[in-house]
Order: C-alpha cells, then structure tokens, then sequence
C-alpha cells in the first residue's frame, strides 16, 4: 500500500509488479462532483473532499453505455467521473513527465479502465500516466442549445480532469509543467479540440492525435438540437419547446438514454458523416455559458487560434476498414458519396459532380465500383476520412505556431492486430482503426497475444511516445534513425513499421488530388 495526500483527503493506492519493476496505481479518483440529479447534462462542478484514506485500489463505476468490444449493455453510473494514476516514482529524484489518455470510441463507448488501457508498457519508463471517464453519448453530448443544456458535457468532463491533473499530479510524483495529452480516433480528435478551446488553455504542454482530429468530418454534429427533439419524440415526449423537452429527459431512466438508434436525418446534402447521433457540437455563441468550442473547428485552426505545443499525429496506415468493412451496405455508391461534408456545404452540384468524377478517376481508374476493389476502397476512405486532415492539420499548426509537428503513419503489424481480426479483414492491406492501441496497453479483457516479436515492436512504439513526452522529441534516445519535424517544403512522414523509417511526401498523389479539392474553401 501507498498513501498520498491531496487536497480533496488522502489516496491509498497499491504497488504493482512487473517485469521491470514496480510502479504505484491509484483507481477511482473522482475528479468531479457526481453529475446526477439536477446536474445531468450540466457541466461539469468541482470535486467534493472526502474524510479519512480513501481507498484507491478499484477503479470506479464506467459511464453508462453500449460496450461495443465486449458487445453488451455496461450499466455503470451516472456518477462515473473517476480518474486513474500511474506512477514510477511517486518521489522521484526529478517529476516525471506526464501522459494523459484520452480513450476513444466514437464518444458513447469506452472508459480509461486497466482491463483495456492497462498501464504496464509504461510503467516500464520513468512517466506518471492518467487514464480517466468522461461521460458519453446523450448523458455527455446532449444539445439544447440552451443555457441548461449548451452541448459537449462530456468534453467539459475532460477539461475538468485536466484541471484535476494539474492541481494534483505532483502528489504523485508528476510534472504539472510538462503534461502530454493522448489518444486515439475520438480521443484522438479530443485532443485536437483541446489544442483550440478556450477551456483548455494552459492545461497541457505536448499533444498527440492518432487516427482523429476536429477537422474530421466526423468529429462533430451539426443537428445536435434536431436529436435532442428525436430522441424525445422516440421516448414518447412530442414537443417543440426545450424546456419541456429536459423537463422530460431529466426524468428518463439511464438505460433509456444509452445505444440510441434515430432515424437518418434528411439533410441536403446527404450527410454520412452525422452516423456520430450524439457527439461534439458548435455552441450557440450567444449563450451566457463558458463555451468549450463555438466556431466550426476549421474556422479557429486556420485563423491559428491553436495552441502553441509540440504536436505528434497521425493515421493507420488502413484506417479506412473501420469504413470498407460495410462494403457494399454502408458505401453508398451514388455521385457525391465519397466527397467530405465541409466541401459539400461550400460548393454547387456542378462543382461536386465534377470532384467527384476526378475522385474516381484518382482512386478507381474510372472503374465501376465492387466488391473487389477492397483495397481501392480501404484506400480512399483511409484518406479522406482520416489522413487527409490530419496532414491538414499538420499544416496548419506548423503555419501557425513555431512549434514541431511530427507526423505518422503508423503500419506495424503482429498477432496483437485484434481489430482487423474481429472485423474479419484480414484480407485487405494496411492496419485497422484502433489498431494501435495494443501496442501502447496492456489489454487483459479481450485475447490479444504477446510475443518475443510483438513485445519488441510495443517497446520501440511507447519509446517513441515517451521519447516525445519527455523531450518533445521522439527519437531522442534512438542512435540509428531521426524523425524528423514536418515542414510545409519538408513533408516528412515517420512509417511506424517493425523497422522505422522516415518518408518524404508518402502518398503525394493522393494528398496533391485533395488538396487541389479543399484549396476551394480554405488557403
């Protein structure tokens, strides 16, 4: 056991055993007051104090939800803002560096629980890492577009447990002035909005966004009012007034409110990027609330309203199965399908028709599109819902700060690959969305093997991401390879292969075709 002290009371914690070491783990810690009762839907409030030693060796309750790795309804709670510390050294000669996760899953699914964020890969470096809950789908991500109820709660909940790290971390051993926010797909992408919010000023240093970032299509929701109403009406409450609408919700038993299924909205055009049903939204600007974002994401990173960081990002190297696998149901094959939402807003029918066919010509040589042509698809989909923006996004922060970017793109492959399995598309080339994960956690809920060849791949990856934490540089302490910073005339690209190696222009063709396509609407 291991007692610390913090403001709130004191933490005991245990000590684990790896093959490395030891390390001390804390589980549970509330980071905010219970968002139950009259505070469902709100944001966030401070976390309360407790008496005595507060027992820190289970993790709390997981946000109510729909797992979707383990396939089942987690009832969890509504009182799920906890947090989990790591920690090498809780008084180490000098604070360790500082990693925060930011787990994923489309923003209705996941938790920061050890079972599939386990800490072991890191604890065998000098770090502190948190891992935490935010709350999910409608509970998190509910729009009113009202005082009440603004929007993004759940990304309220983030910035509340990096306030929370801040304050406390040093109790634990960390460095408050040298934090690293991570994570991937829709942590990914909740990284990248911290990196342009005005809540989140000051509350990190370095951020790496993997297979996510806001300017994806997909990260956020722009009927968030209309779904609100939906979900109402499919609940049995037929309104058009928003305060009757929470009047009722409020009232809505938690079960009611997770794995909700609505009706496709008939927006013109057709909007397949709104799958996302509850999800982050631009807050009405005149609302006299504090507002986490209330400009669309693109607006702010090109007027250079970023943070200035370090930043790391990057895509798998075939993101788009997490799309392909749908094939044919899902890829809907008409005109205009594969083009992105923002540049369907911005152009006419005739401009969109014209993309589209120099899209097609591009990726499929003209070609009528079928089943067959999986790695056609994989590719496509790879580009444009991933890694176009976050090249994009790249270029964007290296115009705008002087601070390093290091981009990826990330093709390791081994037996620890789960997701391709259990989509079973093993037949197409590339590595999974998500597929990253094992390599930077220890997963003991799902069988995820660890090999002599796959333990090497993971020590040289969290290496990288350590590297990049401590030093903001992540070969800092390889001797026979440099990654190198990406520049605007310099577009470097690091291949996260078995062997390392730095590309120049990978994939120009493709990345040239977009952004002839974007320079329509942006610089």
């Amino acid at each position: 056991m291991v007692v610390v002290e913090l403001e709130q009371g004191k933490l005991k914690g245990v000590i684990c055993e790896i093959k490395s070491g030891k390390y001390c783990a804390f589980k549970g810690i509330p980071y905010a007051k219970p968002p139950i009762g009259d505070l469902r839907f709100k944001a966030p409030e401070p976390p309360e104090p407790w008496q005595g030693i507060r027992d820190a060796s289970e993790h709390g309750p997981v946000c109510p939800q729909y797992n979707e790795r383990l396939n089942r309804i987690e009832t969890g709670s509504e009182d799920c803002l906890f947090l989990n510390v790591y920690s090498k050294a809780i008084k180490p000669a000098h604070p360790l560096p500082v990693m925060v996760w930011i787990h994923g899953g489309g923003f209705y699914t996941g938790s920061g629980d050890s079972d599939f964020y386990g800490p072991d890969f890191f604890m065998a470096h000098d770090v502190v890492l948190v891992t935490f809950n935010y709350r999910l789908e409608v509970l998190g991500f509910l729009c009113l577009d009202s005082e009440e109820v603004p929007g993004n709660a759940g990304l309220k909940d983030q910035v509340a447990a990096l306030k929370w790290v801040k304050k406390n971390i040093s109790s634990f051993g960390g460095n408050p002035s040298n934090v690293t926010i991570f994570g991937t797909s829709a942590g990914g992408a909740s990284v990248s909005y911290h990196m342009i919010s005005d809540m989140s000023v000051g509350l990190f240093d370095k951020a790496i966004c993997q297979s996510g970032v806001c300017l994806n299509d997909w990260s956020h929701n722009l009927y968030g009012r209309q779904r609100a109403f939906q979900l109402g009406e499919m609940l049995g409450k037929k309104t058009d007034n928003v305060t009757e609408l929470l009047q009722f919700l409020m009232t809505v038993p938690t079960e009611s409110l997770v794995n909700i299924k609505l009706p496709k909205l008939n927006t013109v055009p057709a909007d397949t990027s709104d799958a996302l049903t509850f999800a982050p939204v631009i807050e009405n600007p005149y609302l006299h609330v504090e507002k986490f974002i209330s400009d669309i994401p693109v607006n702010l990173v090109r007027d250079g309203r970023l943070a200035k960081v370090p930043l790391m990002l990057g895509y798998m190297s075939g993101d788009g199965i997490e799309v392909a696998r749908h094939l044919p149901e899902t890829l809907s094959l008409k005109q205009g399908s594969f083009i992105p939402r923002e540049l369907k807003m911005s152009m006419s029918s005739e401009k969109l028709l014209d993309i589209d066919e120099k899209v097609r010509q591009q990726y499929f040589g003209g070609n009528i599109i079928s089943r067959n042509m999986i790695t056609e698809v994989v590719r496509l989909a790879t580009d444009v819902t991933f890694a176009y923006n976050t090249r994009r996004l790249a270029r964007y922060h290296v115009k705008n700060t002087s601070m390093p970017v290091y981009f990826f793109q990330f093709s390791a492959e081994s037996e620890r690959n789960f997701t391709k399995k259990q989509y079973n598309m093993t037949h197409a080339a590339g590595v999974c969305h998500s597929d990253d994960l094992p390599y930077l956690f220890n997963i003991t809920n799902l069988h995820v093997p660890l090999t002599d060849d796959s333990r090497q791949i993971v020590e040289q990856i969290v290496t990288l991401w350590v590297n990049f934490s401590s030093f903001g540089d992540p070969t800092a302490t390889f001797k026979n390879i440099k990654w190198k910073p990406f520049k605007e005339t310099e577009k470097y690209c690091f291949d996260i292969d078995k062997e390392l190696k730095c590309v120049l222009n990978l994939n120009e063709d493709n990345m040239t075709l977009w952004d002839e396509i974007y320079k329509e609407i942006t610089i």
